[in-house]
């Protein structure tokens, strides 16, 4: 296993009201702020303009290429919206605990529920392809899934935040043409969030404790900073590492000198 030297910056914003759910874009980072109830749009040069408020408690974010933004509320009763243009569509609502949203590269949208936190017996992978949200697979709440991403190869890489009894699983992966569900990630404590670069792989996903790790295509993590402060989401944005810190309202850069 590699060696790393973790730099970690002076922090690209400070002030935040609990940042959560990140996304990155060609031209900046969308950010939840989950007590604040609304996403922010941050540019390079740490220009900030709000997006949207009134919101309970966003967590789970994905930008299209086009604009359209999809979010999770994750409150008992929350909602899965889109955000078009400042229109505000409800996809599906009175959801327990949504977390994660991703779109693949179909236009299918998936999602996260349940789990432990919201009190539900088991925790639900969905999927939207016309109007009406389905469920695609759903475990039993000692596993929790959180956020999600989807992969170019049309994989559904699924966070569990609460990591079941044995193993450890951080991070399964799904098959939606097998509908086959399988352990890809072990050994890490719980995931709360996850990012994906532009080929796939390596995979980036967060531990709410405080680590970051780095997955390589097999499933491997390697450890690559840890001691940090209640981290949430982690995206890669001009091939930088950016982490969203709630407990101390802070979105930081990871520097790694290999």
């Amino acid at each position: 296993m590699l060696t790393f030297i973790l730099i970690v910056s002076l922090p690209f914003l400070t002030g935040l009201n609990s940042p959560d759910g990140l996304y990155a874009t060609e031209n900046g980072i969308y950010i939840c702020e989950e007590t604040a109830g609304r996403i922010l749009h941050v540019t390079a040069n740490g220009t900030i303009t709000p997006v949207v408020d009134g919101l309970s408690s966003p967590e789970g974010i994905h930008v299209t290429e086009d604009g359209r933004i999809f979010v999770v509320e994750d409150i008992v009763s929350g909602r899965l919206l889109d955000i078009d243009n400042g229109n505000i569509t409800t996809l599906a609502g009175d959801l327990c605990c949504p977390e994660g949203v991703a779109v693949d590269n179909k236009g299918t949208i998936w999602f996260t529920t349940g789990g432990i936190e919201g009190g539900s017996m088991f925790t639900t992978l969905w999927k939207i392809t016309g109007s009406k949200p389905t469920i695609e697979y759903s475990l039993p709440s000692i596993f929790s899934f959180s956020d999600l991403v989807a992969a170019e190869d049309g994989m559904i890489y699924i966070c569990s935040e609460s990591s079941g009894i044995f193993g450890n699983v951080a991070v399964f992966r799904f098959d939606p043409i097998t509908s086959a569900l399988t352990p890809f990630v072990t050994g890490v404590t719980a995931c709360e969030g996850i990012g994906m670069t532009d080929g796939g792989f390596p995979l980036y996903i967060t531990e709410e404790s405080g680590s970051v790790f780095r997955v390589d295509s097999a499933g491997i993590p390697t450890l690559l900073a840890s001691n940090l402060s209640s981290i949430e989401d982690v995206v890669i944005w001009n091939d930088q590492i950016f982490v969203s810190e709630d407990g101390t309202g802070s979105i930081i850069i990871l520097d790694i000198d290999e």
